[in-house]
């Protein structure tokens, strides 16, 4: 494990000044879980819905049930199609035994202001049962601190009629580091790295956490790919922005490459495909992340990285990474 940085003097750190932070927009939370979820969706039920996990066929994706999602959503009230009501998704999950569960996953990452959040869990239910007669499962992320007299599940009685709706809740401010980092499941670890978001905006805090994250996987027994991408998403929501800092954070990445050590994506690549998203061009992503990873692909061959390496860790064929050379 590399030690941590801890005086910023001697380094000649530069650090931001509050007119250049200013600059700097505001992090897309809800664009980072959805990708997590995407990428890390049954490592995520197993964390938040153990039994709906074991009775799934995890050898199928699960199917994203975005148009279906859409139509219900086609709604008269202005609430429900404004953020943060689109940070949902609805997901056909198949089951082991060939039926298949659908779930209703909603992040809840705007903080305090995001709404009633037990109605708006209440409305998702009856507009799903209303136009599918589907009664589905329910998780609710949250990862800022919520109201504290907010209930935690649905309820209403009036003149005899009484209904109550209770949903699944992973509230990040509730885990355990300890846990978290004892776990060999790779969500939590992006888990742990949220929370540490959360409550961190010093930057050489972000810097020294993101050496302690390198470590940490470098002692996992993941795939390239897992680490690779957890690396990546990690990056983005501890969003380390010092110049200074995030060259000295490339320096540590590539030390570890000449060391033999996974080759790891940078946090250039990070930006780039924030770029392409936040320009609308989503189909442009996985374009952007293999040009990343040619990008990182010189620049190891600069460092004197041999080519057989950089192509089993990156992804890249052997043919690829040595036509770069020229």
């Amino acid at each position: 494990m590399v030690a941590d940085i801890t005086d910023v003097q001697s380094g000649g750190i530069k650090t931001e000044t509050p007119d250049s932070a200013k600059k700097k927009k505001n992090f897309d939370h809800d664009g980072f879980w959805k990708d997590i979820i995407e990428r890390f969706f049954y490592h995520l039920l197993n964390r938040a819905l153990p039994e709906l996990y074991e009775k799934a066929d995890r050898t199928i994706p699960p199917r994203f049930l975005d148009k279906e999602f859409r139509d219900i959503l086609n709604t008269a009230d202005p609430e429900i199609h404004t953020s943060p009501h689109f940070a949902d998704f609805v997901l056909e999950v198949p089951l082991i035994n060939g039926d298949a569960e659908w779930v209703i996953l909603h992040l809840e990452a705007q903080g305090p202001k995001g709404g009633n959040l037990a109605v708006r869990m209440r409305t998702y239910e009856a507009l799903i049962f209303a136009h599918f007669q589907r009664e589905p499962v329910a998780l609710v992320i949250i990862t800022h601190k919520r109201p504290a007299n907010e209930p935690a599940y649905y309820s209403h009685k009036r003149f005899g009629t009484e209904s109550v709706y209770r949903y699944n809740r992973l509230v990040l401010q509730e885990l355990d580091d300890n846990e978290l980092l004892a776990s060999d499941n790779p969500i939590d670890l992006v888990l742990y790295a949220a929370k540490f978001a959360l409550k961190t905006k010093k930057e050489l805090q972000k810097f020294n956490f993101l050496r302690k994250i390198v470590g940490l996987l470098d002692e996992r027994g993941w795939s390239i790919e897992d680490k690779r991408d957890l690396l990546l998403f990690i990056e983005r929501i501890v969003n380390m922005k010092d110049e200074a800092l995030i060259t000295r954070y490339r320096k540590v990445l590539e030390q570890e490459n000449k060391e033999g050590k996974a080759v790891y994506i940078p946090l250039l690549l990070r930006d780039s495909a924030s770029k392409i998203r936040e320009e609308g061009r989503e189909e442009g992503i996985e374009q952007g992340i293999e040009q990343g990873k040619k990008d990182m692909a010189k620049g190891l061959l600069a460092d004197g990285v041999p080519p057989d390496i950089i192509a089993k860790n990156s992804g890249l064929s052997l043919d690829t990474v040595k036509a770069l050379m020229n």
